[in-house]
């Protein structure tokens, strides 16, 4: 397929990168806030020492820029970057200017020292980058046109309860505000004792401006009429706007007035319906930046050319103001300096060939929740290892996303000088030496067997119920009683709302445009501890669940004949319709056992006297209708009645 050459955009940003070098160093952000709670003043910010992006040889050792390489590299380095949240912090704000920022400066981190009196949100992050980049990636696929990968060491990110209270008393303020800012206007300037008269004045005129007139203004038959005189006179106004090639003056001066009072619903249905008046009449519609040309192809049936136009015809590139403000020659020499070409276009891109490698690995992350900064973690959640690479292959209009994670582990509030492990991997009961977790997600793959693959795989997970741990965080959590949040909560609300309608049109979307899926899934058996008492020791009885070893595959399409309208019947082209899951859960159990019982055999043994549900498997043979795509497909009308998922369990006989 045949591909347009790097924009020239593209092309202009590869050549900035390629000579550009910056260094970037002690920044200090920081917000003090007195108001929100006058006892206990908050502070928060953010603090960089480094942040540096170098020319590189090909041995990453920093260099001058060599015109005559091929490739490119670039260093990117990320020092001491942290977050912090002081609680009863002292202010620099209410010292002088120099001082403040010389407390400032004081507080940036570096290697060796790490400010001590700060509450963090993360601690200091160090991170390197090695881009390389090729610009000749369109004639040249011996490399990426971007290769980046990205390593970071170590992430620790804290969170202790009294930051927790002031984010949530900082929202209730920024919640009072916006309730108060609609009647700030009638605010009096002057202190409560004394003035009751004029705060009394203050709340009934808040009231009637804010909540009583304009609701009764609005329904009014005067505004009504008004409101409708206006809009109407816009959109006539609007109608000579773009019906003539030059407004005048005076009729845009006439258009500020409406666009000032109404707002953007009414505007906008105005100016449609003007644009609607006109076509119907078989005006010409004059638009900002339109060419002759373009002029000349609208009218009564320029929708008409528009609709019918071929979707694959090449546009031409467009490169905003340099025609109008670049002579001829001073355009050659910019195109050549950055290699760009008007007329030329990509050879045949290898359907192998990646474009685009994007790697990063997390060396350890760490996320703790901790009653007081100097108490012990009431939680903490540690992952080592996490790998994750994306690249792109544009000659197959394919990307490959990779991710996997070599350990994950959750510890509890201690007891008794030792924190319980609520979760941890267990690898050694598998014999396994893989990842703990593996994902991989392809569209186009190089083999055609399918439109988009995915690949999950998981070793065994150990989960252990603690009372206390989830009892101290159940009270981390608790709100303070005199906050409110309505505001917030509305507007949180509102846009949860709106995501989860996007979130459903998007899957409706992605299901009835979907075509071929590979899917593998492989979950290996993990189980649940639930103790009597809530601690988990050796002396304690307890019920355990095992969630059983879950597969999902797709059944294969392979083999199946071309359909034949006349040869074949209408139910062999329903399932033909239809994509075919196997889910298989096998060794579900549960169990109970005492102090002396050998719960971690009885998990291997079909029967034992420990089981309360003894293993069982379950299968499912899962249908998701699909939507053919293939244009050979004949266009034959399908009966309403579509066939059931068909569903086959296995599951022995309850003990008696």
């Amino acid at each position: 397929m045949l591909e347009k050459q790097d924009t020239f955009v593209e092309k202009l940003v590869t050549q900035v990168i390629k000579n550009l070098q910056v260094k970037i160093s002690n920044i200090h952000i920081r917000y003090e806030d007195h108001v929100t709670n006058p006892n206990c003043p908050l502070s928060f910010g953010v603090s960089l020492q480094n942040l540096s992006l170098q020319t590189a040889d090909e041995n990453w050792t920093p260099c001058l820029l060599d015109e005559k390489s091929k490739l490119f590299y670039k260093i990117v380095r990320l020092d001491s970057l942290f977050a912090y949240w002081n609680v009863n912090s002292e202010l620099y704000s209410n010292h002088s200017p120099d001082e403040a920022l010389t407390f400032l400066k004081h507080s940036v981190a570096v290697q060796n020292m790490i400010p001590q009196d700060y509450d963090f949100i993360f601690r200091p992050i160090s991170a390197r980058a090695k881009l390389r980049m090729n610009p000749r990636s369109e004639v040249d696929f011996s490399a990426p046109k971007v290769d980046l990968v990205v390593d970071l060491p170590e992430v620790a990110v804290e969170l202790n309860r009294p930051q927790y209270v002031s984010i949530l008393e900082l929202l209730g303020s920024v919640d009072m505000m916006s309730r108060n800012l609609p009647y700030r206007k009638y605010r009096p300037d002057i202190p409560v004792h004394t003035n009751a008269y004029q705060w009394w004045q203050y709340v009934i005129t808040g009231i009637l401006e804010v909540n009583v007139k304009p609701a009764l203004h609005m329904w009014s038959w005067r505004h009504i009429r008004e409101h409708r005189q206006k809009v109407k006179r816009y959109r006539e106004l609007y109608k000579i706007k773009i019906t003539s090639k030059k407004p005048t003056e005076e009729l845009l001066r006439e258009l500020e007035e409406p666009e000032r009072t109404l707002d953007i619903f009414n505007i906008t249905l105005a100016r449609q319906q003007a644009e609607m008046e006109a076509t119907k009449a078989g005006q010409r519609i004059y638009r900002p930046g339109m060419k002759a040309e373009e002029e000349e192809s609208q009218g009564w049936f320029g929708w008409m050319w528009n609709w019918g136009s071929d979707d694959t015809a090449k546009e031409e590139v467009k490169t905003g103001g340099f025609d109008d403000l670049m002579t001829p020659a001073e355009k050659s020499k910019l195109y050549t300096a950055i290699g760009y070409s008007e007329t030329a276009v990509n050879h045949n891109l290898p359907k192998d060939f990646e474009d685009m490698k994007i790697n990063f690995q997390l060396i350890s992350m760490s996320i703790a929740i901790k009653e007081h900064k100097d108490k012990p973690e009431i939680i903490k959640l540690a992952v080592s290892d996490l790998r994750a690479m994306l690249s792109q292959r544009p000659g197959a209009q394919a990307i490959k996303l990779t991710a996997q994670l070599t350990s994950f582990e959750v510890t509890g509030l201690q007891r008794l000088k030792q924190s319980p492990t609520l979760l941890s991997s267990r690898t050694v009961e598998t014999d396994s030496t893989g990842p703990l977790l593996t994902v991989m997600f392809e569209t186009n793959p190089l083999d055609e067997c399918a439109d988009q693959r995915l690949r999950v795989e998981s070793q065994p997970l150990e989960i252990v119920y603690d009372a206390m741990t989830v009892n101290s965080m159940s009270a981390f959590f608790m709100p303070p009683q005199d906050l409110q949040l309505d505001e917030l909560t509305n507007a949180t609300r509102m846009k949860l709302e709106q995501f989860r309608d996007r979130t459903s049109t998007g899957l409706m979307y992605v299901i009835e445009t979907q075509k071929v899926l590979d899917l593998k899934v492989n979950l290996m058996a993990s189980y649940v501890i639930v103790p009597q008492t809530g601690f988990y020791d050796s002396t304690q009885n307890l019920v355990l669940l095992d969630l059983g070893h879950l597969k999902v595959t797709s059944m294969s399409r392979e083999g199946l004949p071309q359909l034949c309208v006349g040869r074949d019947t209408i139910e062999d082209i329903m399932s033909r319709a239809y994509d075919n899951f196997d889910v298989q859960l096998s060794s579900l159990q549960f169990l109970y056992s005492k102090p002396d019982g050998d719960w971690k055999t009885a998990r291997k043994q079909k029967q034992s006297d420990l089981h309360i549900l003894e293993p069982m498997d379950v299968k499912v043979l899962f249908k998701r209708a699909m939507v053919v795509t293939d244009s050979r497909m004949p266009n034959i009308p399908l009966p309403e009645s579509h066939p059931t998922p068909r569903t086959t369990t296995n599951i022995p006989a309850p003990p008696k």
